[in-house]
C-alpha cells in the first residue's frame, strides 16, 4: 500500500478539517452545521481509499465506480439545494484534491505514479458524474421553469377570478349591510346608495350634488331644522375631515324622523389625490328605545332596592359595591352613599374574611349559593351577634360569563330567638313528662301490687275478681305508657336510650316475646322463623321491648285472620330481624315521619289502641343505641315489613 492510501487512512480527519476551512472561506457556508459542509466527503474519502487499495492499482473495480457515482449524485443534489451551480461543485472537488496532496506534501510522503493516476481518475469520475447530473438538472430546470410559467398564468387567472369573487362579495356585503353606506365622487355626486340607506332615508339613489343633499334626503338636527351644508358629515369628509359617532336626524317623506349615528371619511386615489368620500349611518332608534327601557328598568331596580324588607346588594368582580339598598346598609352600619364604589374589606372588614369566599366561588363557578347561615356581629344591634340567612347569585353577560354577584341578606335573629323559645318550651315539656312519668311509678306500683294481692284471694267474690283483673290490666297498660314516656325523655334529652349489653341468644328471646303476645291475642296467628347463628351481645330487655313494640304494631294494623311473622336471621357480623304483616300498605306520605314520636296510624274497624304513638320511635332509638338501624317497606304485594339490623356486639352505653 502506498503513501497516499496510508494518508487517507491515518489523516482522514485532518483532510476533512482542511476541507471545512477552505469551503467556508470560498463559499457562503457560514452558519451551516458541520454535517452540511462535509456532506458526502467522508464517504468519498473512504471510496478513494478503497480505490487506491485495489490489487494492482489498475482499472478501478466496477463496484467502487458505482459507489463513487452514487456519492457524486448525492453530493450534487445536496449542493443544488444550497444554490450551487456546476462550477462551484467542480471547484469543491478541486479543493478536496488540493487538501489531500497538500497534506501529503507536508508530511513528506512520496507520491507513487500509480496512486496519483488512481486519485485523479476517482476525482475526475466524481466530477464527471456531477457535471452530467448538472446538465440533466438544467433540462429539468427548464422544464420546471416552463411549468412554473404555466403555473403563474394559472395563478393569475385564479387571482382575477378571486378578485371578481371578492368584488361580488364586497357588493353583497354592502347590499346586505345593516348600516347605510353612501359613496360620493370627488365632485360630491352620489354614486353608491345601498338598500339600508334607501330604507333609512325613504328615498332611492339620486345622483345629485352637495347643494341638493339636505333637501333631497331630509338632513336635519334633533329639533327638525334643516342642517346647514357645512355641518353635513359627508360634505365635511369631502373637505378632508374624519367624522365618527356623530348624531344625525333624517326627516323622511312619510313624516317620521329617524336618529342615526354616522361616520364619514375622505377617499383617496392610488396617487393620494382626493377621490370622494364614504359615509355610513346606523339606525339607533332601537338603541335609544332600549336605553330608555334600561333607564326604566334601573329605576324599577332602585325602587325595589329601596323598599325591599331584606338586604340586597350588587358587587363587581373586585367585590366593590355597585348597588346596595338601605336595609343592608343599616345592617352593615355604613350609609348607602358611603358604600358605593368601595370593597367589602373597606365597609365590613370584621366579617369580610367570612363572606368573601362565597362571593369568589359564585364568580368562579357561575353557580348560585342559597341560604347560607351566618352568626356575625351586627352594627344595627350595637355589635351584638345577629343571625342572617344569605343567598348569593351571579349576574351574567350575554356570553354567560359572571360579571357581578348579588347577595340577598335576611335577618333571622328574631326567628332564631323564637325558635330557641320553642326549643326551650319543648324541652321543658319533655322534662316535665319525664318527671311526672317517674313520679307516677310509685303510686302505680301500689295499685298493681294491690290488684295482684286481690287476685290471689280465693274467697274474693266473682264481681270483685273481675274488677281486680280490670285494675291489673289497666295498671299494666299505664306502666307501659309511663315507660314509653320515660324512654322518650331519655331519647330526646338524655342522649339516647341507655342499654346494658350482655351475652344473648335471640332465638329463645323471640320465642318468649311471641308466646307472651299469643296469650294477650289468642285469636291471632303468630309465626316465628329463626335461621343461622343468633348469638351476640345485646341488652336483652331492650330487644324484648323492641320486638314487642313491632309485633303489637303489626297486630294493631293488620286485618284479623292474617298471619304475623317474626323472622330472625344470622348474617355474618350482624343479625337481621323482620316483622311482616298483611293488609293495606302504609301511605307513601306517611312513611317519612313514621318513626317520629306521637305518630299513630289510623285503625280500621272497631279496634282501638290506647298507646301514645311512641312505639316505633322507641324501636328506632333502641336499634340506634345498639349501633344498628330500622327501616320499613310497604306494598300491596309484600305487605308491611319492618327490618332491624344489629351488629353482633353493641357498644356499651350506661
Amino acid at each position: 500500500m502506498g503513501a497516499l492510501a496510508d494518508l487517507l487512512a491515518a489523516r482522514r480527519e485532518d483532510i476533512l478539517q482542511r476541507f471545512e476551512r477552505e469551503a467556508k472561506a470560498r463559499f457562503s457556508l457560514e452558519g451551516q452545521p458541520r454535517s452540511v459542509i462535509r456532506d458526502t466527503l467522508p464517504q468519498l474519502l473512504d471510496e478513494l481509499y478503497e480505490l487506491l487499495s485495489a490489487p494492482g492499482n489498475g482499472a478501478e473495480p466496477s463496484a467502487i465506480r458505482g459507489q463513487m457515482r452514487q456519492t457524486a449524485r448525492e453530493h450534487r443534489a445536496q449542493r443544488h439545494a444550497l444554490g450551487y451551480d456546476v462550477t462551484q461543485i467542480v471547484r469543491e472537488y478541486g479543493i478536496v484534491r488540493d487538501c489531500i496532496l497538500g497534506l501529503l506534501e507536508e508530511t513528506g510522503g512520496v507520491l507513487i505514479l500509480s496512486e496519483q493516476r488512481a486519485l485523479h481518475r476517482g476525482l475526475d469520475l466524481a466530477m464527471g458524474d456531477a457535471v452530467a447530473d448538472s446538465e440533466h438538472g438544467r433540462d429539468e430546470e427548464r422544464r420546471e421553469a416552463e411549468q412554473e410559467r404555466m403555473g403563474l398564468l394559472e395563478r393569475e387567472r385564479a387571482a382575477r377570478a378571486e378578485a371578481e369573487r371578492q368584488r361580488a362579495l364586497l357588493e353583497g356585503i354592502i347590499a346586505q349591510s345593516g348600516d347605510a353606506i353612501i359613496v360620493v365622487d370627488a365632485q360630491g355626486v352620489l354614486r353608491l346608495f345601498n338598500p339600508e340607506a334607501e330604507r333609512q332615508h325613504g328615498v332611492p339613489l339620486k345622483e345629485v350634488g352637495p347643494e341638493q343633499w339636505v333637501e333631497t334626503y331630509g338632513l336635519c338636527d334633533e329639533e327638525g331644522h334643516p342642517l346647514p351644508l357645512e355641518r353635513v358629515p359627508l360634505y365635511r369628509a369631502l373637505q378632508g375631515e374624519h367624522i365618527r359617532d356623530e348624531l344625525l336626524w333624517l326627516h323622511r317623506p312619510d313624516g317620521t324622523r329617524l336618529p342615526v349615528s354616522v361616520a364619514a371619511r375622505p377617499l383617496l386615489g392610488p396617487d393620494g389625490a382626493p377621490a370622494g368620500a364614504v359615509f355610513s349611518a346606523r339606525d339607533i332608534a332601537l338603541r335609544r328605545a332600549l336605553a330608555q327601557e334600561r333607564e326604566e328598568a334601573l329605576a324599577l331596580v332602585d325602587t325595589l332596592l329601596s323598599t325591599a324588607p331584606v338586604g340586597l346588594s350588587f358587587l363587581d368582580r373586585d367585590l366593590r359595591y355597585v348597588r346596595i339598598n338601605p336595609a343592608l346598609a343599616a345592617i352593615n352600619g355604613v350609609p348607602v352613599d358611603q358604600t358605593l364604589g368601595r370593597t367589602v374589606w373597606e365597609i365590613i372588614p370584621h366579617i369580610a374574611p367570612t363572606i368573601e369566599p362565597h362571593y369568589r366561588r359564585v364568580l368562579e363557578t357561575g353557580e348560585p349559593e342559597f341560604n347560607v347561615e351566618f352568626t356575625l356581629p351586627s352594627a344595627r344591634r350595637g355589635g351584638a351577634p345577629g343571625h342572617y340567612l344569605v343567598s348569593y347569585a351571579p349576574v351574567k353577560d350575554r356570553e354567560g360569563r359572571p360579571v357581578m354577584v348579588t347577595a340577598a341578606v335576611v335577618d333571622i335573629t328574631d326567628l332564631k330567638r323564637f325558635e330557641e323559645q320553642l326549643r326551650q318550651t319543648a324541652e321543658f315539656r319533655e322534662r316535665f313528662l319525664g318527671i311526672v312519668s317517674h313520679d307516677l311509678r310509685n303510686p302505680l306500683s301500689i295499685i298493681t301490687l294491690s290488684a295482684t294481692l286481690l287476685l290471689r284471694q280465693e274467697t274474693l267474690p266473682e264481681r270483685a275478681l273481675r274488677l281486680a283483673q280490670r285494675i291489673s290490666l289497666n295498671a299494666e297498660q299505664m306502666a307501659r305508657m309511663i315507660g314509653d314516656l320515660l324512654d322518650l325523655t331519655r331519647g330526646r334529652l338524655g342522649g339516647g336510650i341507655p342499654i346494658t349489653p350482655a351475652s344473648c341468644d335471640l332465638g329463645p328471646l323471640g320465642r318468649r316475646v311471641v308466646s307472651e303476645l299469643e296469650v294477650a291475642h289468642p285469636a291471632r296467628e303468630l309465626r316465628l322463623e329463626a335461621r343461622g347463628d343468633l348469638q351476640g351481645e345485646w341488652d336483652q330487655d331492650r330487644l324484648a321491648q323492641l320486638l314487642g313494640n313491632l309485633l303489637r304494631n303489626a297486630v294493631d294494623y293488620s286485618p284479623e285472620g292474617t298471619p304475623i311473622t317474626l323472622a330472625l336471621h344470622g348474617e355474618g357480623e350482624q343479625v337481621r330481624l323482620e316483622v311482616r304483616n298483611q293488609g293495606e300498605p302504609i301511605p307513601a306520605a306517611v312513611l317519612p315521619g313514621l318513626f317520629e314520636p306521637f305518630r299513630r296510624g289510623e285503625l280500621r274497624g272497631s279496634r282501638s289502641t290506647s298507646g301514645l304513638g311512641l312505639g316505633l320511635y322507641i324501636v328506632q332509638q333502641i336499634a340506634t343505641a345498639h349501633g344498628g338501624g330500622v327501616e320499613v317497606r310497604s306494598t300491596h304485594e309484600e305487605g308491611t315489613v319492618f327490618t332491624v339490623r344489629l351488629p353482633r356486639v353493641a357498644s356499651r352505653r350506661a
